[in-house]
């Protein structure tokens, strides 16, 4: 309830502030009041988009660690990202192996971290771009990668990928890469970056396996345009 309260009087304050910005915009200013006021309203757009990533990824439906399939996370983090507006102009393929073995996880976490992913492969792609899915079982641990075709990313910038509040995106806020790692570490995993030399990017999930416990004969192979199902 102190968060809820927390959460609402935060963005009834931006609101507040917003609305004064944009009430002094209508009103005529000089160039350079007019210039500052510009810069206030992008902040505060920036500020409120930082605080929606911290509160998705810090406050997930459940925070219960149980066993999951990674079908079952991909599955989900696909049909959250059909709606996005670039995913129909792209070619999603998943290739999930069929006796993928579970692992213990907080589900609506995890499903943000693939969604983050996949999202950002979305972006790093042009129209027409491929993105692949992949799951794979390696010795104790699986195996996530999400791969694109897109424009990869330069060698200056690779060092500071999962930095906070570092981003390529012109809307981007930097927080995305820095919490998804976080949270796999948590789990006992790693979350890596790649570049193929043929291009693109490659970003890798690692974590440990459920002993005991395979997933027999749950996902097939797809390639569709858009989201694959």
């Amino acid at each position: 309830r102190t968060y809820a309260w927390s959460r609402t009087a935060s963005m009834l304050t931006f609101a507040a502030i917003s609305s004064l910005v944009q009430m002094l915009q209508r009103h005529g200013t000089d160039p350079y009041t007019g210039e500052k006021l510009n810069l206030v309203a992008s902040q505060l757009s920036r500020i409120q988009r930082t605080i929606r990533e911290l509160v998705d990824f810090s406050r997930p439906a459940s925070t219960l660690v149980v066993p999951v399939r990674l079908h079952e996370i991909v599955e989900e983090a696909l049909g959250i990202a059909k709606y996005y507006h670039r995913t129909k102009e792209r070619e999603i393929q998943t290739d999930l192996a069929a006796d993928l073995p579970v692992v213990r996880a907080i589900k609506d976490r995890l499903t943000q971290v693939v969604l983050n992913l996949l999202i950002n492969a979305i972006d790093a792609t042009s129209k027409g771009g491929r993105i692949r899915l992949r799951g794979r079982r390696v010795g104790q641990h699986l195996e996530f990668l999400v791969e694109d075709n897109g424009r990869g990313v330069g060698e200056i910038d690779r060092p500071r990928l999962f930095e906070p509040y570092f981003t390529t995106k012109s809307q981007g806020t930097g927080l995305g890469l820095f919490v998804s790692r976080q949270i796999i570490e948590e789990l006992g995993g790693s979350l890596t970056f790649h570049a193929p030399e043929t291009g693109g990017a490659v970003f890798a999930i690692q974590l440990p396996v459920e002993s005991g416990d395979v997933a027999p004969n749950l996902v097939t192979a797809s390639s569709t345009p858009g989201v694959a199902s």
